[in-house]
């Protein structure tokens, strides 16, 4: 599939490549739930859960590592639900507005 990018400007050359990425996210979630589905089916069918074949519980049920809650640190304006902690990779919904032009401090959780 060649497409002939030469003739497009440098803000269509920007919003394609955010499209794209966008797109690529989009298709890595679909493929990592199918793919989340499949094993959880799998061990399912064998009688146990994922976390029992991976040895991710402990004697009492507890997880392992014991993760410490990390409080909301940005949020979505446009929909309070939407919030993020500032760890891990940022939200599909925070990226998008920052591709805008968005600055990240507009987003800071007010307490």
């Amino acid at each position: 599939m060649a497409v002939n990018l030469n003739n497009l400007s440098i803000q269509e050359l920007e919003e394609v490549i955010s499209q794209a990425n966008n797109l690529i996210d989009s298709k890595r979630e679909q493929a990592v739930a199918k793919a989340r589905a499949d094993i959880e089916k799998i061990a399912a069918s064998t009688g146990y859960s994922i976390q029992d074949l991976l040895g991710l519980r402990h004697a009492r049920g507890k997880k392992a590592g014991g993760r410490k809650i990390v409080a909301d640190k940005y949020c979505n304006p446009k929909d309070p639900s939407q919030t993020w902690s500032g760890r891990g990779k940022r939200p599909k919904w925070l990226q998008e507005m920052l591709d805008k032009g968005a600055k990240l401090e507009s987003f800071l959780v007010k307490k």
